[in-house]
């Protein structure tokens, strides 16, 4: 994979794991700002976030005490189209994310393209233009990258670990649906992601350079 792809497809992953790894909590109303609360408004010329997700572990990472019990309530089931009832089950499911320092501003494309241009991308499947006129030379685009002052050795962009003990089909029995259930006890599969400095390390990353999203 191209290296300018490798920061959205983090942060697809972020957003990805948002929806697998919910988390529970009450948070106030949104207020709307009248005219000259808006005008009052002043900020930089860029959002810089830290996005930290955890989903059964502490803040060292040590998963909750009750995962892999019987049944395993550490758990994430998924139930496909057409196989209504059966559920692929990720038992002793836990981990964490962090993103530390994504910087996000608004930017504009080049008017000249690498040697590795190709306009057909900007087609759809019977040649029609996607973009007018199948060019992004000059479109506006939001530009993500990371902070480019790192000593040698400094991997803390992103942080991960991921933990999956067994992975198994469990079917609905009656009225009880079949992630709840810990009728095969056997494994299809396993995985874990992680540092070996530590029990439950952080696998660290880090990323050079930048990218631009682009065509909204």
């Amino acid at each position: 994979m191209p290296s300018k792809y490798i920061p959205f497809m983090f942060v697809a992953l972020w957003l990805l794991l948002s929806i697998i790894y919910p988390q529970t909590g009450k948070t106030d109303s949104m207020v709307p700002l009248n005219d000259s609360e808006l005008q009052s408004v002043i900020g930089g010329d860029a959002i810089q976030l830290t996005l930290r997700l955890r989903n059964n572990v502490g803040e060292d990472n040590a998963p909750d005490t009750a995962c892999g019990g019987n049944p395993d309530p550490c758990r994430l089931g998924l139930e496909f189209f057409a196989r209504e009832g059966n559920w692929l089950v990720l038992k002793e499911f836990y981990g964490s994310l962090a993103i530390e320092d994504v910087r996000l501003e608004g930017a504009y494309l080049s008017n000249s393209g690498s040697s590795y241009r190709d306009l057909s991308r900007f087609e759809d499947a019977d040649g029609n233009c996607l973009l007018s006129p199948c060019n992004p030379d000059g479109l506006p685009a939001i530009q993500l990258d990371y902070p480019f002052a790192k000593g040698p050795g400094e991997y803390q962009d992103m942080n991960t670990f991921l933990n999956i003990g067994r992975m198994a089909v469990e079917v609905d029995d009656g009225a009880t649906p079949g992630f709840m259930l810990d009728n095969n006890p056997g494994s299809a599969m396993a995985f874990r992601m992680s540092d070996s400095a530590s029990a439950n390390g952080d696998m660290q990353m880090r990323f050079d350079g930048r990218a631009f999203l682009y065509g909204f």
